[in-house]
């Protein structure tokens, strides 16, 4: 399903895309504008798909960068991204997916790197300011604050028996070095969907911390699953899992074992809780 879904992706972009091209080389600016921004948010908007890997949101993410530069071109008539720029994408959208990659990208990033980014909402609408943030948005955010390799991490779910029970509950991402100094820390929106042993989540996480400053510190991640206790009125933690730089796999999915809280950060006292997807 998921490959028929990336070939139907593709198809549907290539013809898009030589739609765009065509009224850009002859001259209907507002159309050629329209159709450029329109494939746009469509391309951001996929940009979080579990079922596309990382190397095809790369190059997604810069074929979102040139039709924005050329949106930005045609409407400023600052040809810093020309329509001969445009047409040397033709290669790059057909290989989408395949396995195959380009040598190089055919277009050089000064003409795109310091564009404004047309923004996706859900279908590939295109948000206003003052909506909520999107994955796309989040990403953009890090990739222009971390300087070296940028980490997502996707929450799918965890396996409890008793998941239903639990009120708003969610998951708090920290990165920690070994003396338990916290170098980042993420908390996932409240799960919207508890099945009879799984507490659902489904939600990216980008860390404001790089692969490399993390490696530098010996940093490990750590995931506390967090839900409110109304008796009580707080917060509390219900356990806690992690794991190591090293196994951190791109594209790779883990399944990690869960621990007795309290967290541990230098995970000296480790106590088993149950072994469940998280």
């Amino acid at each position: 399903m998921a490959e028929l879904e990336r070939d139907r992706l593709r198809a549907s972009w290539v013809d898009m895309f030589q739609k765009a091209v065509q009224a850009d080389s002859w001259g209907q600016v507002v159309e050629a504008q329209e159709d450029y921004q329109r494939l746009a948010s469509i391309i951001a908007a996929q940009q979080g798909a579990p079922y596309i890997a990382s190397s095809d949101k790369d190059c997604m993410q810069r074929l979102c960068l040139c039709l924005s530069a050329r949106v930005q071109a045609l409407q400023t008539l600052n040809e810093t991204i020309t329509s001969f720029d445009m047409k040397a994408l033709q290669p790059v959208f057909e290989v989408l997916f395949t396995g195959q990659e380009l040598e190089h990208f055919p277009v050089e990033n000064y003409k795109f790197q310091s564009v404004q980014l047309v923004k996706p909402a859900a279908k590939g609408e295109i948000l206003c300011e003052g909506d909520e943030h999107s994955d796309w948005q989040q990403q953009q955010a890090v990739l222009k604050s971390v300087a070296g390799t940028v980490v997502c991490l996707r929450i799918e779910k965890i396996g409890l028996k008793d998941a239903q029970d639990y009120i708003d509950p969610y998951i708090t991402v920290i990165v920690a070095d070994p003396r338990a100094n916290m170098l980042d820390t993420h908390d996932t929106p409240v799960a919207r969907e508890r099945l009879p042993q799984h507490v659902m989540f489904n939600h990216q996480v980008y860390l404001k911390v790089s692969l490399e400053q993390m490696q530098a510190e010996q940093a490990a991640l750590f995931f506390e699953f967090k839900h409110y206790k109304p008796k009580k009125k707080k917060v509390s933690t219900r356990c806690w899992a992690f794991m190591e730089l090293s196994e951190l796999k791109r594209d790779a999915e883990m399944v990690l074992e869960i621990y007795h809280k309290p967290t541990d950060l230098r995970k000296k006292a480790i106590k088993l809780h149950t072994e469940k997807p998280l």
